[in-house]
């Protein structure tokens, strides 16, 4: 009979034949040789961004009440010329507002700026008339 070619495989032999060898420690746990050459092989791709966002999570009553919303916008084409035309007409309407809004504005500091005039100049007259009499 040959024996083993390495002298220490004789040394961890075990006694009975059928118990299998101690095996023998590990002292390599992990590595990340060739991870990033594998990795970029087919290149590293951004993920895919969902279609539609996932309702997974929210408020109930929320996505309830948006699936309801989403229901009552859905119009026939002439229903949806009206609705635009509604919409333009507030539109101009907002924005008539909105210059009047600021024309009086104007005018309110207009006027305010007009009244601190007076007061300092009222102030002055009277610093003037107590100088005169001193």
């Amino acid at each position: 009979s040959i024996g083993p070619r390495c002298p220490r495989q004789r040394q961890i032999r075990s006694t009975s034949p059928f118990e299998p060898p101690p095996a023998m420690a590990k002292s390599k746990n992990h590595t990340g040789h060739n991870q990033s050459y594998k990795n970029h092989r087919n290149g590293i791709k951004r993920t895919r961004r969902p279609k539609k966002m996932s309702m997974a999570g929210m408020n109930c009553k929320f996505v309830r009440n948006q699936a309801y919303a989403k229901r009552g916008m859905k119009c026939t084409p002439e229903e949806k010329v009206q609705r635009l035309a509604a919409q333009k007409e507030a539109q101009k309407r907002m924005e008539e507002k909105k210059a009047t809004e600021k024309a009086n504005r104007l005018k309110e500091l207009e006027e305010m700026k007009e009244a601190e005039k007076l007061k300092a100049a009222n102030k002055q007259a009277k610093k003037d008339a107590a100088q005169k009499k001193a």
